[in-house]
């Protein structure tokens, strides 16, 4: 049996904290801002600014966040980022995000602001933007009890090889329940890729979740 790829860096937001293998922990109540922040929150857990950080939907700032929280800016091989894949799998989608829109197509101007964010695969294109990450890019729709797609795809593409690297997450971003889905906001990354010498942050996961495991590795063991 083909070993698992190594997972190299792990990074984590929720409605908890920011955090992630790079040493990057940061508490939302600490900070006094509400989760997933803004371009404040995002200089003050990082130390620099994003200009577009604020203007992002509550998935692709989650999404942002765990990716920097995973340090794949310090750890991905530049040399390595035209073929590296992304996989985000999510339930919930762009829900939030259609609903707004939809609600402003009345009388009056439209959100147009709001309609980039209408596609779920659109938080994928923001962290694949601030990495310069120009593999494969899926974004995966998945039924309840389905967690983990993201990381069998992001496998195979690394075993056929199709990308060298590749950054599996879920991203989970919903403000109150609707339509039979509760309210979340959770965003994990990892990023895997060929197996280094000591270079392994974290056992390949085997769970119902495994997308939780990786969380509170992330997290340092936190629940």
């Amino acid at each position: 049996m083909t070993p698992a790829p190594a997972v190299l860096a792990l990074g984590l937001a929720d409605e908890r904290l920011v955090a992630g293998t790079s040493g990057v922990r940061a508490e939302w109540r600490a900070l006094g801002v509400e989760p997933p922040g803004d371009g404040r929150a995002f200089r003050a857990i990082f130390g620099r600014r994003d200009a577009t950080f604020r203007r992002l939907d509550r998935a692709s700032r989650a999404l942002v966040l765990a990716s920097e929280a995973a340090g794949i800016g310090e750890r991905l091989p530049r040399a390595a980022r035209d073929e590296t894949a992304v996989v985000v799998e999510t339930e919930r989608g762009s829900l939030d995000v259609d609903l707004e829109f939809a609600a402003s197509l009345g009388p009056g101007p439209a959100r147009g602001a709001v309609f980039a964010y209408t596609l779920p695969s659109a938080s994928l294109g923001e962290v694949a933007l601030r990495h310069g990450l120009r593999g494969p890019a899926i974004c995966l729709s998945i039924g309840a009890g389905r967690c983990g797609e993201a990381l069998h795809e992001a496998r195979r593409l690394i075993e056929d090889e199709e990308a060298p690297f590749a950054l599996a997450g879920c991203v989970e971003a919903l403000g109150q329940a609707r339509g039979g889905l509760s309210g979340a906001l959770r965003a994990v990354v990892a990023l895997i890729g060929a197996a280094e010498g000591g270079a392994a942050v974290a056992a390949w996961p085997a769970g119902a979740d495994p997308f939780a495991e990786l969380a509170r590795r992330a997290a340092g063991g936190a629940t």
